[in-house]
Order: structure tokens, then sequence, then C-alpha cells
């Protein structure tokens, strides 16, 4: 059980050091500033797992919805979902753990916010991003 317990603390940390980690390695349109991040129009070496790891947005009436159509295995999970600003600001973050069937979260965003980005951390594959805008 430690074991397990240890592994959910590294992810979790892994991912906290990753969205906040200043980089230029990836420089992209759709990459807010500071933030070192794959996306669909930008894989890296990841190429051909944008599908299974970008996060895919839905707005309703100020609800957002983010999921990643992405299985959920004890060796190969989203970690977590996060919601920032063009500035770097977090708006809303919901974890996962590898028992959860899907990787889907819901925010009410306030205010007005011209880019925001969402979020997408995998185990095995990094973190991922999608701009949109409500």
């Amino acid at each position: 059980m430690n074991n397990r317990r240890d592994f959910m603390k590294t992810s979790l940390v892994a991912s906290a050091g990753l969205m906040a980690a200043v980089s230029t390695s990836i420089a992209s349109s759709n990459t807010p500033k500071n933030i070192f991040a794959y996306s669909t129009a930008n894989q890296g070496r990841w190429e051909g797992k944008a599908a299974s790891h970008a996060p895919i947005i839905t707005s309703e009436k100020g609800k957002i919805t983010v999921e990643t159509q992405h299985g959920m295995a004890e060796k190969h999970y989203i970690v977590k979902h996060s919601i920032i600003t063009e500035e770097g600001e977090v708006l809303g973050e919901n974890v996962f753990f590898p028992s959860d069937k899907q990787a889907i979260s819901s925010y009410e965003i306030k205010g007005k916010h011209t880019k925001l980005y969402a979020l997408s951390f995998c185990n095995l594959h990094d973190l991922w991003v999608t701009e949109f805008s409500v």
C-alpha cells in the first residue's frame, strides 16, 4: 500500500513541477507563457499521441468541461487537469486516480478572460495544453 501512495505523491509533485516549469523548449502560439507543454499543433517527441492526450474543451453558459480521451489504468493514466489564464493564474484543478473511469472535469469560470488554457498531465506522456476562450 505504501508503494502506491508514494507513486501517487510522486506523480502529483511531478505534475505540479511541470506546470510551474519555465521553458523555451516548446514555443507555440497556443502555449501559455512560461509553460512547457505539448499540444495538437506541437506534439514533439510524442507525435501521434495528441488524440488521447490533448484536452478537449466544451463550453456552455460559463461552465467549462475538460475531457482527455485516455484510458485510466494503474500504469498509465491522466493525473490532473488544470485551467489557467494567459498570465499563469490557476482558475481550477482536478486530480485523478488510476481507478477513475474517465478523465473529465468541470469548472465555472468567473470573470472575463481573453485566452484560457486547459492542461492535461499524463503520468507517461507529459503535459498537454489546449487554448480556448469563453
